[in-house]
């Protein structure tokens, strides 16, 4: 079973908010569940701190099988929620925890979507019908038999829902006709789980799926990404894949809000760091702390990681990894990332740095 996890705690109280009003039956178990029996009841209490499930009386007779000790898994049938809860109590009626931190649901798609981590140059170009302008705007995902787009608020009166788009290129692949799509879906989109913006994620339809050829740039694409990582050639700690960074940061976030929102705004701001070109890449780790950039860096992405060590010398790879192995608290991850962000500032002041997706191109 694949399944998809969302970290986003206002998301997830809002589910919990659904199932309190809809009275939905919550499963509960623990493992081995031959040891222990199903319970089941329906959620009757949603606050910042606290979660209550109040158990059917019949099931009540199963608390003292419960064990403490053990996880609480947590599975709701109306939407196929898993969940799990390491910390719990109950009384004689109900079984209460802290809000989760991350919650998993089934992947009911039937092909699988690629997001683009980086967009740069990621493009769709369409019109809308088959005499429309010719629109271009950044992809945010795609698979054989759909993509996704965002457009500005400016452009939000032109395409409506039902709409037809004629598709003449994706990213660096020119189509040989105008593929047709229908638009399925038009919802504001968030740049991150903390704020939105002032642009509208597009989703469409193709009418007839994309053929091999045209999956294979996409293929491509990510097969890039995981040779990149792999790389690496590390047993060591080398970077966050996306989950592991929401898992994290809604960890930190249960604590200290401000800090995780911080983490979150700084580590969009090293990310550009993959701008660099070979020259300012080597000038850059010279001239930096490696200690302080580590630290800086526990929170960022494999991808990232990997662009700042791709072309440096094997020693210093290594050395610079194994510096980066060494786990920090986040207060001390924050202290870093403010540090080595206002050094690249200063740089960009200066010149020295320009982090900018233009800025491999060379002038002459």
């Amino acid at each position: 079973m694949k399944l998809w996890s969302s970290f986003d705690p206002d998301y997830i109280e809002g589910k919990f908010n659904e199932y309190l009003e809809s009275l939905q039956p919550i499963r509960m178990w623990q493992e081995p569940i031959q040891d222990y029996p199903e319970i089941y009841g329906v959620v009757t209490k949603v606050s910042t701190n606290e979660f209550s499930i109040t158990v059917d009386e019949q099931y009540r007779k199963h608390f003292n099988k419960l064990s403490l000790q053990k996880a609480l898994l947590f599975h709701s049938a109306l939407d196929d929620m898993h969940f799990k809860k390491d910390l719990f109590s109950f009384d004689t009626s109900s079984i209460s925890f802290s809000k989760p931190n991350e919650v998993r649901f089934r992947d009911n798609r039937v092909t699988q979507r690629y997001y683009y981590k980086y967009q740069d140059f990621k493009s769709i170009t369409y019109t809308i019908g088959e005499f429309g302008e010719k629109e271009s705007d950044i992809l945010t995902d795609i698979s054989n038999s759909g993509v996704s787009f965002v457009i500005p608020t400016t452009k939000r009166d032109k395409i409506e829902i039902g709409d037809t788009l004629c598709i003449t290129a994706l990213t660096d692949q020119e189509l040989p006709e105008g593929l047709q799509a229908t638009v399925k879906y038009i919802v504001p989109y968030q740049i991150s789980r903390e704020s939105t913006s002032n642009l509208i994620q597009v989703g469409l339809n193709f009418k007839n799926d994309l053929e091999s050829i045209s999956y294979a740039s996409v293929g491509t694409f990510i097969k890039r990404k995981q040779q990149k990582v792999k790389g690496l050639d590390t047993t060591g700690f080398n970077g966050l894949n996306p989950n592991e960074f929401e898992r994290k940061i809604g960890a930190i976030k249960t604590k200290n809000a401000q800090l995780a929102a911080n983490i979150r705004e700084r580590v969009e701001d090293l990310d550009r760091l993959r701008y660099l070109t070979t020259e300012m890449k080597r000038n850059f780790l010279l001239d930096i702390n490696h200690d302080l950039l580590a630290a800086a860096l526990r929170l960022s992405s494999k991808e990232l990681i990997f662009d700042l060590l791709s072309d440096v010398t094997d020693s210093m790879r290594e050395e610079f990894l194994e510096k980066l192995d060494v786990a920090k608290p986040a207060s001390a991850v924050n202290k870093a990332q403010d540090e080595i962000c206002r050094l690249i500032h200063n740089k960009e002041k200066t010149g020295e740095l320009i982090l900018d997706p233009r800025s491999y191109i060379k002038y002459v």
